[in-house]
């Protein structure tokens, strides 16, 4: 059989990803803030596009000296443009009222009460390097220990990655790890939990018995297995439970004072709230800027005798700018659209709260709305609703359906609800097992396996019976 190459014609049908497409997909997934960061960088990159002026409505014939006839315009009879300060503005006009030391006073209040960064664990550590007895080579050794630490105060990493890292050897690493351990707070720099609670305990005096337990019962204390630990030891449970108490004192995580959270600041897409008996999905749009193409491009794409190079930019930049409104139109109306639909799934929640949540997956959507599952997924993605029991994002609304007796089907975000209405209700002496709460359900006509009661209350960050008080 001869075999050589050979070309041939074949018409095929795709979908090609264009431009444009690409653009469309990922304004689809935006936040109202990664959008509002988008359209600026785009102003910037695109001299075509351009911010459309808003003229509130109460500005517009308004005869600024009948507001404020007492003010003159002419700058020599103007007395406010004499000795124009920001002390005047900033000083004495803000504390005017008060004079004398009682005026410095209110000033030095005001400046204390504003608010500062709250100092971090590493600056506090070598702010304490700092204080003590140290050579430079060893505060610049523990400089790259400290900024080994995890938030917690721990050290993540090997002493040996770190000697190949910088070159640093093993014994120089461990004699500086002890001087920051020694610093405050208490068990700072450990390599493990049960260093961290032998270096507390150390320093508040003599417990060998406590010692001992951290030593060989780590995972027993986390049970609180004492009568486990008093027969092994042999010891009397008094004994053990005395020394019990004083490790449930120590923290388990000393840097847990200077956890500072950053702030995430949260701008819902979509509002909705019952007007006149009515639910109604209102579009918080207002925080987008409107867009427009820029006149001046728009004439100079199509004006003849023109050099052709400009002329192809112009039409380029044009053309760009369009796609870019259009893509932010788009991404407006699929979301109203969606969040339409949500409503109209999902209106027990809205009327009666999150117990009522029905089972609602993406394709049931993206079906009802000729919409494609993957449009769904990407406009419901980092997007939040208002709604009457608080701020939620859209994905919360989708789960899949859980059967129960019947032909009843629950959501897995209502089972959830259930699950934390049972453990709030369980009162204070006897605490609920995971299967406990199974058998619950089960009555309910709601049949699920232990393991997905224990991953709901893991969900809703709630500790296992033994460790509930």
């Amino acid at each position: 059989m001869d075999i050589k190459p050979e070309l041939h014609l074949k018409q095929t049908q795709k979908l090609i990803m264009t431009p444009q497409l690409q653009q469309a997909i990922k304004m689809l997934q935006l936040s109202n803030i990664e959008l509002n960061e988008k359209i600026d960088e785009e102003l910037m990159e695109n001299p075509a596009l351009e911010l459309e002026e808003r003229e509130d409505e109460y500005d517009k014939d308004i005869d600024k000296d009948m507001l404020y006839p007492e003010i003159s315009t002419d700058r020599k009879d103007n007395k406010y443009d004499e000795g124009f300060e920001d002390e005047y503005f900033f000083g004495d006009k803000s504390f005017s009222r008060i004079d004398g030391s009682a005026g410095e006073d209110k000033k030095r209040e005001f400046i204390e009460g504003t608010i500062s960064r709250k100092e971090t664990l590493k600056e506090y550590l070598l702010w304490q390097l700092r204080l003590i007895n140290i050579s430079e080579k060893d505060f610049k050794i523990a400089e790259i220990l400290v900024s080994y630490l995890n938030p917690h105060g721990y050290l993540p990493v090997s002493f040996q990655d770190i000697s190949n890292e910088m070159g640093i050897p093993l014994y120089k690493l461990e004699e500086v790890l002890k001087i920051i351990q020694g610093l405050d707070p208490s068990g700072v720099g450990a390599r493990n939990i049960q260093e961290c609670l032998l270096l507390q305990l150390k320093n508040r005096g003599s417990y060998p018995l406590a010692e001992k337990i951290i030593v060989q019962f780590l995972d027993d204390i986390k049970l609180k297995k004492l009568d486990k630990i008093s027969k092994k030891l042999k010891v009397t449970p008094a004994k053990v439970k005395e020394a019990f108490s004083v490790i449930s004192k120590l923290e388990p995580y000393p840097g847990r004072q200077f956890y500072s959270e950053e702030i995430r600041y949260i701008v819902p897409e979509v509002i909705i709230e019952e007007r006149d008996g009515k639910y109604e999905v209102i579009s918080t749009n207002y925080f987008i800027p409107k867009l427009r193409v820029n006149s001046y491009f728009k004439k100079l794409s199509r004006r003849k005798g023109v050099d052709k190079r400009i002329k192809d930019f112009a039409a380029d930049r044009v053309q760009r700018a369009k796609n870019f409104i259009h893509s932010i139109e788009q991404r407006g109306n699929s979301l109203i659209r969606v969040t339409k639909r949500i409503l109209e799934e999902q209106m027990d929640f809205f009327e009666k709260g999150p117990k009522y949540l029905k089972p609602l997956t993406l394709k049931d959507v993206s079906l009802s709305l000729d919409l494609h599952e993957s449009t769904v997924s990407r406009i419901t993605s980092s997007k939040y609703v208002q709604t009457p029991f608080g701020v939620f994002q859209l994905k919360y609304f989708f789960s899949n359906p859980i059967p129960a007796q019947g032909s009843k089907e629950y959501s897995s975000t209502s089972i959830k609800e259930m699950v934390k209405d049972i453990i709030q209700n369980e009162g204070s002496k006897k605490h609920l097992s995971d299967q406990n709460i199974t058998n619950l359900l089960a009555k309910r006509g709601i049949k699920i396996a232990r393991r997905t009661v224990a991953k709901y209350r893991k969900g809703l960050k709630i500790l296992p019976s033994n460790f509930r008080r």
